[in-house]
Parts: structure tokens; sequence; C-alpha cells
């Protein structure tokens, strides 16, 4: 027998996925930053320059 879901119920379920997804998006996010912060362009040396913030994550020396 199927259980029928109120509002209230459907709305706290929607609430959870919605809350899953952005931590999923925030790691992925984070993954990626790390990735690019650690990692050289190899088209003619150029290497864009890097928020702060991502500097912060990877393990590269700041560029002058």
């Amino acid at each position: 027998m199927m259980q029928v879901l109120n509002n209230k119920e459907v709305h706290n379920m929607n609430k959870k996925v919605v809350e899953y997804g952005k931590k999923v998006i925030g790691k992925l996010a984070k993954t990626i930053a790390v990735k690019d912060a650690n990692t050289t362009c190899p088209f003619l040396g150029y290497q864009p320059d890097l928020p702060d913030s991502v500097k912060k994550l990877g393990k590269t020396k700041p560029r002058k």
C-alpha cells in the first residue's frame, strides 16, 4: 500500500534535498578550486591570477 504524504512532509523532504545538493556542490567547487590552485596552464606559460581565497587552498606560492 502506498503512503500519501501531506504538504508539510513534502516540503520538509524538498528542503533536505536542497540542503544536500548545496553540500555536494560546495564540496565539488572546493575540490575544483584546490585542483586549479595546484596546476598551471600548459599554453605558452599563461597563468591567470587566482583569488586570495583560492590561493589559501593550494600549495602554490603567490605570483608577483
